[in-house]
């Protein structure tokens, strides 16, 4: 974004009435589902083949039994990733700005850490974890870079890091830019594309072993659209900037999409990237 809020800012712009940080959904209900609708998306659930990066697979990457494993998201909002590490015996902690996250975190049983990424707070100081996660967090950090770094620092070595994104190459992000779930400005304050996001986690000194990619089917939905026209109709009402402004998501434009994409490399096919790395040892 630019300009860039200050930190001072940034807390009101999470002041929802629903937020998915919060536990909270905010999509829209959407249209009745109609026979159509369910045909469409079989065929979307049938050509989606995402890959997210499961807790099992990362702590068998961990290389040491669960209960052995100390895993830190970053960044963790309501705390659902790590409860189920907790869940799978993991010691779990989590660190995020928000002081009714670290509360839910604290009730959860999880240790909980308020700061950010880029000012961490005393409590994570000389701490080392087998697992850190950065999941949709990145995007909404003032400064990635340090952000980064600091997750590099209380990575072990040999630990695993996970890195996703909303993927900016995506046809659907391109399609909708501003008025896509994925833009979500202004909490949304930088946009990595696969290729921008690979250089910045391996410029924080990380070696990565593979990328993934997620977020295809729910484009498609009737709930999704309907969400995505809801904020096109905000931007309208409030007489921002509506230039670069699409039309809106209409039940034939979802076709489009979906006859385009089906087949389509993923990094033009998938709404998140992410990538599995690990700190040198």
């Amino acid at each position: 974004m630019e300009p860039l809020p200050s930190a001072e800012e940034l807390p009101a712009f999470y002041r929802l009435e629903a937020y998915y940080t919060h536990g909270e959904s905010h999509f829209q209900k959407g249209e009745a589902v109609t026979f159509a609708d369910r045909v469409r998306d079989h065929l979307a659930w049938r050509f989606d083949k995402g890959d997210p990066a499961k807790p099992e697979r990362l702590i068998a990457l961990a290389g040491k039994p669960a209960g052995e494993i100390r895993v830190l998201d970053i960044g963790c909002g309501h705390g659902n990733l790590l409860k189920e590490f907790k869940a799978l015996g993991a010691k779990a902690a989590g660190l995020d700005p928000d002081p009714e996250a670290v509360e839910n975190l604290a009730k959860a049983g999880i240790a909980a850490h308020q700061g950010t990424g880029e000012a961490p707070p005393e409590s994570l100081a000389g701490q080392l974890f087998d697992i850190v996660i950065m999941t949709h967090a990145i995007e909404h950090c003032l400064d990635p870079v340090k952000a980064l770094a600091t997750a590099f620092s209380l990575t072990r070595p040999g630990g695993v890091f996970l890195c996703e994104a909303p993927n900016c190459a995506a046809t659907h992000f391109e399609r909708f830019n501003i008025m896509s779930e994925m833009f979500d400005a202004p909490r949304h304050l930088y946009f990595f594309t696969p290729d921008t996001l690979r250089r910045v986690i391996e410029g924080a000194g990380f070696a990565i072993e593979r990328d993934y990619y997620d977020g295809f089917l729910r484009h498609f939905t009737n709930s999704w659209r309907a969400t995505e026209n809801h904020i096109r109709e905000g931007i309208v009402k409030d007489g921002g900037e509506t230039s670069a402004l699409p039309p809106a998501h209409s039940r034939m434009e979802t076709i489009r999409l979906l006859m385009e994409t089906a087949l389509a490399d993923k990094k033009k096919k998938y709404d998140c990237v992410g990538f599995v790395a690990r700190r040198p040892v």
